[in-house]
């Protein structure tokens, strides 16, 4: 399983940022490149810019850690948070936290799930509730994602976060007794739906107003009813 080091070939070549502002942010985007900051281990926070087609490659890779090169030095730094627009699509801002390579991080890995569910063969259906986990693992053996096989799930069977298989050396952080995933039947529900729906028959409303149709038509025919007599 790759880990975020395998992902990022050289630093990421970052410039400071001597200019604050949202303009001044509009026109590092115009010109390909996302506003950020470097954080942590006790200096002060950098105000950088980074080139946009790198760190997308990056982002799309996986990896939670990167190499920053900032005024000939390099860190290592941990891709904190990514602040995207309303529509999810372009990077507006990121944070990156100062790391050492021997330190221990909490991060959530995102969940591949692999194989079709033998339950699904006797009418089941996979239902995911967790599409990653929160693990504590070196900051430099972050896997950019955790493999889950569900082959052997059976019919009713459930997944929990304890029976997911880590990477060498990774702590699980979520409640071990969380699902994961689980495999439900759904036959048995569909048909419960259709005896709910045909137990009480409905009102027939062109029936009803047939039948009213036909006693006015008869009221007409036979006359009005004389007013009894006092």
């Amino acid at each position: 399983m790759p880990t975020a080091a395998e992902h990022q070939s050289k630093p990421i070549a970052a410039q400071i940022r001597t200019e604050r502002g949202s303009r001044k942010s509009q026109e590092l985007r115009a010109n390909h490149l996302i506003p950020a900051i470097v954080y942590g281990h006790g200096q002060e926070p950098i105000a950088i810019s980074v080139p946009t087609a790198q760190t997308e490659s990056i982002l799309r890779s996986g990896a939670h850690v990167a190499d920053i090169s900032i005024d000939g030095k390099v860190e290592k730094v941990l891709i904190k948070a990514v602040q995207y627009d309303y529509l999810g699509i372009q990077i507006e801002h990121l944070d990156f936290l100062r790391i050492d390579p021997n330190q221990r991080v909490t991060v959530a890995v995102s969940l591949n799930f692999r194989g079709v569910p033998k339950g699904t063969k006797e009418g089941g259906i996979l239902e995911t509730q967790m599409t990653e986990i929160e693990v504590d693992v070196l900051a430099t053996a972050i896997p950019s994602e955790i493999r889950v096989n569900v082959e052997d799930l059976a019919l009713n069977a459930i997944l929990h976060a304890k029976d997911i298989q880590l990477p060498k050396g990774a702590k699980l952080i979520d409640n071990p007794e969380a699902i994961v995933c689980s495999v439900r039947a759904i036959k048995e529900e569909v048909a419960e739906v259709d005896a709910a729906a045909t137990s009480t028959e409905p009102e027939v409303i062109g029936k009803k107003k047939e039948e009213e149709g036909a006693e006015g038509a008869a009221d007409a025919k036979g006359g009005a009813k004389p007013a009894a007599k006092k």
